[in-house]
C-alpha cells in the first residue's frame, strides 16, 4: 500500500526545480518524469516527488493546522511537496534516506512537514 507525507508552504516558494537542486545537495539520485521526481540512493527505498498547488491544498493544510501553534501559518500555504512512498515499513526501517528527502524540501521551501501515520506535524528549520 502506498503512503505519503507531506511538506506545506506558500506557493512560489519552491518549485520542482529548486526542490531538486535541494536534493542533489543532500547527494540523492533524482530522475524526473513529468511532473515527478523519484528520488533516492541505490539500494534504499525511492520516493515520488510531486508539487500540488491551490485552494484544495490550502484547506488540506488549515485542517491538519487546525487547533495547532501552528494553524495560522499553516492557512498561508497553498502548495505541498507530497512525497509518495511505496512501503512505508520499508522506508521508515532505512530512515536516513526519508529523512533526508524530508528535510531538503522542508529546507528549500521552509514548509510544515506533516506525517499523517503519526500526526506529527514540524515547523521549518529557524537557520
Amino acid at each position: 500500500m502506498s503512503e505519503c507525507c507531506m511538506v506545506f508552504f506558500p506557493s512560489g516558494a519552491s518549485d520542482l526545480d529548486a526542490a531538486a537542486r535541494s536534493l542533489l545537495g543532500y547527494g540523492l539520485s533524482i530522475t524526473r518524469r513529468g511532473d515527478r521526481l523519484v528520488v533516492g540512493r541505490p539500494g534504499c527505498p525511492q520516493f515520488r516527488i510531486r508539487l500540488e498547488t491551490g485552494e484544495a491544498v490550502r484547506a488540506e493544510a488549515a485542517e491538519i493546522g487546525a487547533g495547532t501553534a501552528h494553524e495560522d501559518a499553516l492557512r498561508g500555504c497553498d502548495a505541498r511537496f507530497e512525497i509518495g512512498i511505496d512501503d512505508l515499513e520499508a522506508a521508515l526501517d532505512e530512515i536516513n534516506t526519508l529523512i533526508e528527502v524530508q528535510t531538503a524540501l522542508q529546507d528549500d521551501s521552509r514548509g510544515f512537514l506533516f506525517l499523517p501515520w503519526n500526526g506529527n506535524l514540524s515547523e521549518p528549520s529557524l537557520e
